[in-house]
């Protein structure tokens, strides 16, 4: 599909540097390119959600970030 192949050429170009995302035999992967961790989803969309939760969390436990309150 070309808006598949568009859609992975931004997803790409979003997080290059970061993440090494690919897709062979229609299963989609990611890999954090520091740690080498791995993910896997079953569409785009799933291993794009996946990426920015991923992200969220490394942001979340960085060194330096600040601590969130609890309530």
């Amino acid at each position: 599909m070309e808006d598949e192949a568009l859609a992975l050429a931004r997803l790409k170009g979003r997080w290059d540097g970061v993440y090494s995302i690919t897709c062979l035999d229609g299963v989609w992967s990611a890999y954090y390119i520091r740690t080498g961790e791995e993910f896997s989803a079953r569409s785009l969309s799933y291993l794009r959600t996946k990426i920015r939760r991923d992200w969220a969390r490394r942001l979340e436990n960085a060194p330096g970030s600040p601590e969130r309150m609890s309530t």
